[in-house]
């Protein structure tokens, strides 16, 4: 039962969603961050395991048809506590959030908002570009509940986040949006030219984090420097991947470049961080990889 809870919330994503918020809160802050920064997290992996239950709670009958072995079809967790818990997870995150900052509950709008895109999403709102765009808008809120830390450090009523902050959080949406569009080819991969789009929106989360470096972190030429360099050798690992891709253009393949991607949101924290000059937060940051990976290697991620 337990492996079958973990397996059904996709435990190991969720050091993904631990990595958004320390990466945000340290950049929105400028690393004022302290331990409070943990209800943060809490609320997140709240919201993540939530959304992901209700994924496998509302795709229950295809998952009969295609996914048997997962948990819900295959018996071992039971729909409705599926649900229960779906939803419950999804209160724990909003109330979390509602006592983050008390009484400034910009934190508690971040989390309806995220919310909201994440039962759109599982519900309404999963095909096409317009679906990958809702995931990506998930993990955009998700960002953007780690920015509203700084909200902790003033927490008067009318304290708002900087509209830089909006700005920041798009490299995420952008790269979730990509990523979800080429999972949609995990299963039967039927267009190749997913790929092609999935590869563009790669390259968008790169020349947006370039555009933030020299017009929103920093002025100082040395880091915008060390900043372009690795921003262009994170673009040039990732595209080394998916370029083979194409030509061997199967389920399998896929759906492991998906897990890679997945995990990639990590090492894209850790990036933002560094072009940001907080180099010993990257690696911090960084350090999430090697049990994510440990985990990967015994759950599956989707």
């Amino acid at each position: 039962m337990t492996k079958a809870l973990l397996q059904l919330v996709r435990a190991p994503n969720g050091l993904t969603a631990v990595s958004n918020i320390l990466a945000a809160a340290v950049i929105a802050s400028s690393g004022q961050v302290n331990f409070s920064v943990g209800i943060l997290i809490i609320a997140s992996l709240a919201f993540y395991y939530g959304g992901m239950t209700l994924n496998d709670c509302f795709d229950y009958r295809e998952d009969l048809a295609e996914r048997n072995k997962r948990p819900l079809p295959s018996g071992q967790i039971s729909l409705t506590l599926a649900w229960l818990l779906g939803f419950g997870l999804l209160a724990v995150g909003l109330g979390l959030s509602a006592f983050f900052a008390w009484p400034n509950l910009t934190a508690l709008f971040i989390g309806l908002a995220l919310s909201l895109s994440i039962i759109l999403y599982n519900s309404l709102i999963k095909n096409g570009l317009t679906g990958s765009i809702m995931m990506g808008l998930c993990r955009y809120f998700n960002w953007l509940l780690g920015a509203s830390f700084v909200l902790s450090l003033t927490p008067e009523i009318n304290g708002e986040l900087n509209p830089c902050v909006f700005l920041l959080a798009l490299p995420i949406l952008l790269y979730i949006t990509g990523l979800t569009y080429l999972s949609k080819q995990e299963t039967h991969a039927t267009d190749k030219k997913a790929l092609l789009l999935t590869s563009l929106f790669m390259l968008a989360t790169a020349v947006s984090q370039i555009i933030l470096l020299f017009t929103v972190l920093t002025n100082h030429l040395t880091t915008q420097i060390i900043g372009t360099v690795l921003v262009c050798i994170w673009l040039a690992l990732l595209l080394k991947r998916l370029i083979p891709l194409w030509f061997n253009f199967t389920p399998d393949k896929i759906q492991a470049m998906i897990m890679y991607l997945i995990i990639g949101v990590i090492p894209l924290d850790a990036l933002m961080l560094a072009i940001s000059g907080y180099y010993l937060w990257a690696l911090v940051v960084i350090a999430l990889l090697p049990p994510c990976r440990v985990l990967s290697k015994h759950l599956y991620m989707t």
